[in-house]
Parts: structure tokens; sequence; C-alpha cells
């Protein structure tokens, strides 16, 4: 991520390009922060399902559902591997369960099978424990890589090459919990957690799970009881409310019907497209203006989060030139909106910026002459 001031008048700055001798001095007060939206190259999913006897129409919406989840995966083309467990901590402890146990990009009827594998049943115990279970899965899987990891050093340590490297990581191969995987945990559940711990003791787990250095590359969000109370009779979810807080991620209701909004609101998170974009100075709102530049060869069906799209820029210019320019709207559902206490641009829905876009926050500084 990077953040540049610029030169508000986007036509001088393309003038500055061609030549330096016309580049102006920054006007005072004036910014255009700059941001590239990039996303994880390839991503571990634990679901965490409540298998209680409440969670029946629960399982069937994420079933349903589940395109509107995996969509942003194949627009980004990301090398996805899920896991499915459940909350129960007594039948089936650190199990990853289902038929294949982990999915993939190239799994057969892929929504079928997660379909199948997120329908976990009503009969587990009443005892909810899904940060434990979480945990569980994820030392297993440790445990179950150890050897294999062990096994991939040693012969990389013979490698002179990335060809050669690589056909280690072939050949000692780890289906989940992958090194340079990000790891996202999406809990599914109508009533709070009851694992033994401190949230901030299972937190410190799951980024321990990445190993040292890898802090940011493990995001939990949850569909819950909603905070502090909701109408729907499901228990508020406070602490994986607090668990999502800590690391980032998003929230969504278990009283919605169709879960549709909610999965593409996680799956973005998932990805790691971000939605909230930070400005360098407290702006005058009403000069805030945000652009999204794509690549020129963006399909329009990727663009409908756009209420404007100007193409001009694009004549004569190569597919991957950013030189789409995006104008989102401006509030509602699928727009963006300014939160002063914070001091971010925060998008909605299907404005979030896309794989590979730049965005740009052109502003007048709030003190400025």
């Amino acid at each position: 991520m990077r953040r540049v001031a610029a030169v508000a008048f986007l036509a001088l700055l393309s003038l500055s390009c061609r030549d330096e001798r016309l580049v102006p001095s920054l006007p005072p007060g004036y910014h255009v922060d700059t941001y590239a939206q990039r996303s994880a190259s390839a991503v571990d999913v634990l679901w965490v399902v409540d298998d209680s006897g409440s969670m029946a129409p629960r399982q069937e919406a994420l079933a349903r559902n589940f395109q509107a989840f995996i969509s942003r995966f194949s627009e980004g083309r990301i090398d996805f591997r899920m896991g499915v467990a459940t909350t129960d901590l007594f039948t089936r402890p650190g199990e990853l369960v289902g038929e294949p146990r982990v999915l993939a990009p190239d799994t057969p009827e892929l929504e079928r099978a997660f379909g199948n594998s997120v329908r976990v049943g009503t009969q587990g115990s009443a005892y909810e424990a899904g940060l434990e279970a979480a945990s569980r899965v994820l030392e297993r899987q440790a445990s179950e890589n150890a050897p294999v990891l062990e096994a991939r050093a040693a012969c990389e340590s013979g490698c002179a090459s990335d060809a050669c490297r690589e056909g280690c990581a072939a050949v000692h191969r780890v289906d989940f919990l992958r090194p340079g995987a990000w790891l996202y945990l999406a809990f599914v559940t109508d009533e709070d957690d009851r694992s033994p711990h401190e949230v901030r003791a299972y937190w410190r787990a799951f980024e321990q799970a990445k190993g040292i250095g890898n802090d940011g590359t493990v995001v939990a969000s949850a569909i819950i009881g909603d905070v502090p109370g909701n109408g729907c009779g499901a228990e508020p979810g406070t602490r994986y409310a607090e668990l999502v807080a800590l690391t980032g991620g998003e929230l969504g209701s278990i009283c919605d019907e169709d879960f549709a909004d909610t999965l593409r609101t996680l799956a973005t998170s998932a990805v790691g497209l971000r939605r909230t974009f930070a400005l360098e100075q407290a702006p005058r709102a009403d000069s805030l203006q945000v652009r999204v530049r794509y690549p020129c060869a963006t399909a329009p069906e990727s663009l409908r989060g756009c209420e404007s799209v100007d193409r001009t820029a694009c004549d004569g210019q190569p597919a991957e030139a950013l030189d789409a320019v995006c104008t989102p709207a401006r509030g509602g559902p699928d727009g963006w909106a300014y939160e002063p206490g914070r001091r971010v641009v925060f998008f909605a829905g299907d404005s979030v910026p896309g794989l590979g876009t730049r965005v740009e926050l052109e502003y007048v500084e709030e003190d400025a002459s």
C-alpha cells in the first residue's frame, strides 16, 4: 500500500508524466492520496458452523448462497482451500468435516460439495465453543503438516532455483494451513462463544498459527446474533464480535433470511480487498472526490459499483493501463461514505474497489487557507 500527495488537477498530473518541465507546484492544501488495491494470492478459509438444534435453516441459507461468497475468489483468481468444522468440542474435536475434507478451485461440483459440508446437522452439543473448535483444528493441522514441511525444507536445502523449490513444494504438499496463504476464519452461529479462554488468547493463538512475521494475514469474520440485541431470538455473539474487531474482519447477522449480501461482504474481506482507506489530512467535507482507476480491459459487470465510467483515456492504451476511471456513488448501500471520526473513506457493497485498481482520494485540506 502506498500513499502519495499529488496535484489535485489530474489533467496537469497527466501532462507532468509526459514532460517534467510542465510539473506545476503543489497548490496549498490540495491532496490526492493514492492506494493500490491488492489481495492475497492464496487463502485458507476455515468455516466453523454451529451444529446445535436451532441451526438447520441457517445452514441451508449458507449452502444456498455460497455463490455470493465464492464469486470474489473467482474474479480475483485466488488460490483457495476451504474446510468446515463444527462448534461441538465433544463429537468431532479438531476435525474437518465433509467430503472432500478440503475444498479447492478444482473440486468437482464445488457448490454442491460446500453445501454438503456446511449442512453439519443439528445433533451437536448445546455448549457451542467456536473459538476453541477453530483453535483445535489449527493445532491438528499444524501437527499433521509438521513432518511434511520438514521433508520439504530438507528437499529445498539442495535447491539452487525456484523451479526446484516449486518441485519440492509439489511433492511435499500440505492441503490446509499452507505456508504463504492467508488464514480466514468464518464463524456461523446463533449463540455466543463458550470457549474456556479469553478472546485475546485465541486471537494470539490464531496469529501464531501463521508463524512469526505474518501479522495481518489472519482475519476472522462472523455471522452471529446482533450485538447488543436482535429480533430473531439469537444470543448476541459478543465474544465473536470482539475477535472480529481485533482482526479487522466483518460481521453479519444470523437473523437475515438470505445470507447473499453478508457472504459477499465476507468474501471481500477474505480475499484481502480493502473497504476502508485513510486520508493523510482531514478534508473539507464538500471538497472530497473519490475515483477508482480500473484496467482498460475491465468487463462491465465488474464495474457495477460505479455511478459512471470514463474510458476516454483508454484509447490506444494497453489492456492493463489503469485508465478506466470509475466514479462510485456517494452514500447508499453500494456507495462510499466519509467517516470523520476515523478520517477514512469506507466503500460499501458493490462499490468496493476491485483487484488491481488504484484508489484516488482528492480533497482540500480542512485548514487550508
